[in-house]
């Protein structure tokens, strides 16, 4: 069922078909933030968001181009989709081609979007989308199919009450990007600026929009096309989040079992309260597992 239609420019959202989702497609701008810091030559393209919470799943599939002005622009649709489902991409696409045959640029979008007359218009196009592609998903046959592509491990951490815990970059080639020296403490700080912001992140699907992030997908332009996952996972009071590339479905299955293994361990079930210490062999243990599994 589609739920919700959103146009976001940079760090504004300036279109919501239904308030009630305002606080998920809010969650885009934070996540925009989060790619500029793994990304400042604006190479990733997001394209999904996960949630997963009451009153279930939820699916924001997203078209995220980058205009002539480098602005990012977002056109976003959420709703229980199913992965891979061409009549979804197909929604998407028209969306985008209707809103574009009546404002043909971001700045135009942007200029007219507090007038009543916008909201109309795009109201219109949303109401016949929503008619047009409803039976079509709903009635869709998915087939899941894992690729060749190679795994790799860029991220993972552990977050209590959106503080760092355990920080880890495996992939330091990021730092190459912003033109630092990779040494133990700039990978480091890196490493800590990651996982703050993936905790914004979190916490804020959870406080305002009353969900969970499960997943967040990009395309790498600037990698031959290369995919890219972001996963979250609640554990008790703590948050463990991981970011890779390669194939999805692959990856989700390392992530599940570390995820099994990790929500084993007692220390995780006890309140955070602020003593790192005691965490620190975690540190030992995402190591061994991570570079046996990639």
């Amino acid at each position: 069922m589609i739920t919700g239609f959103a146009i976001v420019l940079d760090e504004e959202v300036l279109y919501v078909s239904n308030s009630n989702k305002y606080p998920s497609f809010e969650i885009v701008l934070f996540v925009e933030k989060l790619i500029s810091s793994l990304n400042p030559k604006n190479f990733w393209r997001l394209t999904d968001i996960y949630f997963e919470g009451e009153p279930g799943k939820e699916r924001m599939i997203i078209k995220h181009t980058v205009t002539e002005n480098n602005q990012n622009l977002f056109y976003c649709i959420t709703g229980d989709f199913p992965s891979n489902s061409k009549e979804v991409s197909k929604l998407l696409d028209e969306f985008i081609e209707k809103v574009a045959a009546n404002y043909e640029t971001a700045e135009i979008i942007k200029k007219v979007s507090n007038n009543s007359e916008f909201s109309k218009v795009i109201k219109l196009i949303t109401g016949y989308l929503w008619d047009k592609y409803r039976e079509p998903i709903e009635d869709e046959i998915i087939d899941l199919k894992c690729s060749d592509m190679e795994n790799k491990i860029i991220y993972c951490g552990i977050s209590a009450q959106g503080l760092p815990i355990i920080s880890q970059l495996y992939d330091k080639t990021l730092l190459n990007n912003f033109q630092r020296e990779i040494t133990d403490e700039t990978v480091e700080l890196y490493a800590s600026s990651i996982s703050a912001k993936l905790a914004t992140i979190i916490m804020n699907a959870q406080i305002r929009a009353k969900t969970n992030i499960k997943e967040v997908h990009f395309n790498d332009l600037g990698d031959h096309g290369c995919k890219k996952i972001i996963l979250c996972s609640p554990i008790n009071e703590y948050s463990l989040d991981f970011i890779a590339s390669g194939d999805f479905i692959k990856i989700k299955e390392i992530f599940k079992q570390l995820e099994e293994i990790i929500s084993q361990e007692h220390i995780l079930r006890n309140e955070f309260v602020g003593d790192l210490k005691p965490f620190r062999y975690l540190k030992t243990q995402l190591d061994e597992f991570l570079i046996d599994n990639f």
